[in-house]
């Protein structure tokens, strides 16, 4: 009880106050056969198939290694085999950070074609381009959702729909409730005030940040409040499309600078030895343990804290972190999170159409109470948390920025290259060590500038 008070004061003070790295897929080879049309709606209401239909297998390929997240795709799994008896289905899961999408790329290229593939189309061109990903523009169901732009932006490519959107993901800062309350600390409105929390942990031999920089999402994430926000406010919506196209550079927008100052003042001197080496569980560790006052870290991971701190009295609160001394409540960055995709070529495509429609029209609720996430569509039931509650109502107030509002988001191959260049920028930061050359905030932009080159090249651009 004593979170959950520190969530709703939190909510109460300011709307702002409430409660992933990828490594490029190889091209696979070109498709043997054209794409499938796209079924007909499916209705969820209908009857069940006659006992004596032939067995259907639908094969999800996923990246959902946390525990809830993938226990809530089986329990939607098993509602539709209790519908359909003859539907069931195979679950392969890979880290998205290390192994998916080779993994995947290797499973289609050897025509072991899975039903359901999890992503967010901009990341699968070349899947898309090679007909493995089914065209879904104009399905009934997606339509029936009432979603916003921004948020089909994130599913689709070159106009067109290509994923099912199912949560929507945010990021910013936990902190240790009862840390904040012996210190006499505040959460902070400004950058100044953020700076001086820090410096007060650290006075006291707390660090302030449990930092997981050995993944790639973590670097990403600390530069998103300034170079989305900026961008978008300013009317930049096709700046990671001119990055990609070889017709801007990296030093034409200066949200990326400001991003990088921002975000080492943060940094400060306070890094802990363990920042450069630490992934998401690690860091999650030094939190929870009391060794660091905050962890700057997106919704993906709220219910993975809520299971860890389970029976204890450890106490947190979530804000959007501050990226100036305005005072302005800061805005809240929207991604889809959890979306996927059908295989034309896959044997039971329209079977896995029919199922991702009943997952959508029937089992909004359900996920979220299972994996602690906010859904697109804004469902909720008698167990929605109030973290998820305000975390909806930020959004529905429209202080927020969504990816799908980018003309293009950035490829696999552009991402890993901009985090390459985050990742040296942090080693540096949190060791004094430079990496590549990158031993600054220019010197960043330039090593990043350099990535870029590279894959023009490889673009003929």
């Amino acid at each position: 009880m004593k979170k959950l008070f520190a969530l709703l004061l939190a909510a109460v003070m300011m709307l702002s106050l409430v409660a992933c790295g990828s490594t490029p897929a190889e091209t696979p080879a070109d498709p043997s056969t054209p794409a499938a049309q796209d079924p007909k709606p499916a209705d969820p209401n209908t009857d069940p198939e006659p006992a004596d239909e032939d067995p259907v297998s639908i094969h999800v390929f996923h990246y959902m290694v946390e525990g809830d997240k993938a226990a809530g795709l089986e329990a939607i799994e098993k509602k539709f085999s209790d519908l359909y008896p003859h539907v069931s289905f195979v679950n392969t899961a890979y880290s998205q950070g290390t192994d998916y999408f080779a993994q995947l790329n290797t499973a289609v290229a050897a025509g072991d074609f899975p039903e359901i593939m999890m992503g967010n189309p901009g990341l699968y061109t070349d899947l898309i381009e090679q007909g493995y990903v089914m065209d879904l523009t104009g399905n009934a169901v997606i339509e029936g959702l009432g979603l916003k732009a921004a948020d089909m932006g994130d599913v689709s490519y070159k106009g067109k729909w290509y994923a099912f959107p199912v949560d929507f993901k945010t990021w910013g800062c936990y902190y240790n409730v009862d840390l904040f309350n012996e210190l006499g600390l505040e959460v902070p409105t400004t950058q100044t005030e953020l700076l001086e929390v820090c410096a007060k942990l650290q006075e006291n031999g707390i660090a302030p940040w449990a930092q997981w920089y050995a993944d790639g999402a973590s670097v990403d994430i600390e530069m998103r409040p300034i170079v989305w926000t900026k961008a978008i406010q300013n009317g930049d919506n096709d700046m990671f499309e001119k990055l990609m196209n070889n017709e801007a550079k990296i030093a034409d927008y200066p949200y990326f600078k400001e991003a990088l100052e921002a975000w080492q003042a943060r940094m400060g001197n306070w890094a802990r030895p363990d920042a450069t080496s630490n992934k998401q569980n690690e860091a999650n560790e030094v939190f929870i343990s009391g060794e660091a006052g905050m962890l700057y870290q997106g919704t993906w991971n709220y219910g993975t804290l809520e299971n860890l701190i389970a029976g204890t009295d450890f106490n947190y609160g979530f804000f959007f972190v501050p990226t100036d001394d305005t005072g302005a409540e800061p805005v809240m960055n929207v991604q889809v999170d959890q979306a996927f995709m059908v295989n034309p070529q896959a044997d039971e495509a329209e079977w896995a159409v029919k199922f991702m429609e009943f997952f959508l029209s029937e089992c909004m609720g359900d996920w979220s109470d299972a994996t602690k996430q906010p859904c697109i569509t804004g469902a909720t039931t008698e167990n929605t948390t109030d973290f998820l509650k305000s975390i909806l109502g930020v959004k529905a107030s429209g202080n927020a920025v969504g990816y799908g509002e980018f003309t293009a988001p950035f490829t696999s191959a552009y991402t890993t290259a901009y985090r390459k260049a985050l990742t040296a920028f942090a080693s540096y930061c949190c060791t004094g060590v430079a990496t590549d050359g990158v031993d600054s905030v220019d010197s960043c932009i330039e090593y990043m500038q350099k990535l870029f080159d590279e894959e023009y090249k490889l673009n003929n651009l």
